[in-house]
């Protein structure tokens, strides 16, 4: 992509092997020294969403982010529907809602990116409404939407991947 770079995000793996990748790269746009605007949606890293601000390094050739340095008001969800008609339905309805989605044909999993003018809830309560646990599961991956309950926000900024460094 012209005029942007790409930041190397390194993730721990759990227990159980997930996620399944030791790293994922999204694009910057570059704003500053070492601070990057981050252009889409990530399928693994917690605790940035598009439109944030990251500080990253050159490290071993690659830039690599340090810390989220300012936030750009987006949220980021992960959905996981097993059946591709479930999904594709899913998928469609975010949308009308208001809802950006990544998909990559082939995988149940795919990442929400909600901009910070779209009703979080509304986005929200549809996804709890799909889910069964087993065939159809959601999970936070970065919120910043007002209203979120403060526990459910504290558990999911639990789980960055990088650290939170605002000024």
């Amino acid at each position: 992509m012209q005029g942007f770079s790409k930041i190397v995000f390194h993730l721990k793996t759990d227990a159980d092997g997930y996620p399944p990748v030791a790293f994922e790269s999204l694009w910057g746009a570059p704003i500053g020294e070492n601070s990057y605007v981050i252009d889409n949606v990530p399928y693994y890293i917690c605790g940035v969403s598009k439109g944030d601000t990251v500080a990253a390094d050159e490290i071993d050739g690659e830039l690599t982010a340090s810390g989220v340095v300012a936030r750009g008001g987006h949220s980021t969800l992960r959905v996981f529907a097993e059946e591709a008609g479930t999904r594709r339905a899913i998928v469609e309805r975010l949308k009308q809602i208001g809802a950006r989605c990544s998909v990559t044909e082939g995988l149940s999993l795919f990442a929400v990116d909600i901009a910070a003018d779209v009703d979080f809830q509304r986005i929200d309560a549809f996804l709890a409404s799909q889910c069964d646990g087993e065939h159809v599961a959601y999970e936070d991956a970065c919120l910043q939407h007002a209203g979120i309950e403060r526990l459910r926000m504290e558990e999911c900024a639990s789980l960055a991947t990088i650290p939170l460094r605002l000024n």
